[in-house]
């Protein structure tokens, strides 16, 4: 293989996190998106609805994961500091709620701060086809018990209009950004009260 092909595909991959932001001319470093947002279930059984004029930053993950879910936690906590006052919540979605109970997935959301929320879908097949209404990947590694998930780790923006607004395909996330991007389309949501409810 040629060395100029291989530098090409090397330069590819090192662009790739970038690409979107590049396609996208919204001026927002996440994905600027208008999607449909499956509606998630809720503790009480009724849908889980954002936050008055707010947002819900949502991610789907599940507590024995060893690779993106850390990484996309700690920076949803983060963001929830940055963000403090402002009607934004953090929604996990658990991938393997076979293994994940509420009662442990609530410690845990406690523990990530009074903004944070978990759902917890009836089975792994739910879960998984729940994901893929909102074009994440995840599917089950291996077999028994010691089972694995491989999944995408996006975070998905999703307003009280039941759309998704924004998407970060990639963890590792300049969160200056973020959080400039989640202040100022708060301020667009509330600026258009037509456009931000349901």
């Amino acid at each position: 293989m040629p060395a100029s092909f291989v530098g090409i595909i090397i330069l590819f991959v090192i662009a790739l996190p970038w690409l979107p932001a590049f396609a996208d001319r919204s001026g927002y470093y996440g994905v600027r998106v208008d999607l449909h947002a499956e509606p998630l279930p809720g503790a009480s059984g009724q849908p889980l609805v954002p936050p008055d004029d707010g947002v819900d930053v949502v991610f789907f993950g599940f507590q024995q994961c060893g690779t993106v879910c850390p990484l996309q936690l700690v920076n949803l906590m983060e963001l929830q500091r940055r963000l403090q006052g402002e009607p934004v919540r953090f929604v996990f979605v658990t991938l393997d709620p076979e293994r994940d109970s509420t009662a442990r997935l609530n410690e845990v959301m406690a523990g990530l701060g009074p903004h944070f929320v978990a759902v917890r879908p009836e089975s792994g097949q739910q879960a998984r086809q729940l994901a893929s209404r909102y074009h994440d990947y995840a599917a089950v590694t291996g077999v028994g018990e010691a089972y694995d998930i491989e999944h995408s780790g996006h975070l998905h923006v999703v307003s009280r209009r039941g759309r998704r607004e924004l998407l970060y395909t990639n963890p590792e996330l300049d969160l200056d950004r973020v959080t400039e991007d989640l202040v100022r389309l708060l301020s667009e949501l509330q600026m258009y009260p037509e456009y931000a409810h349901l």
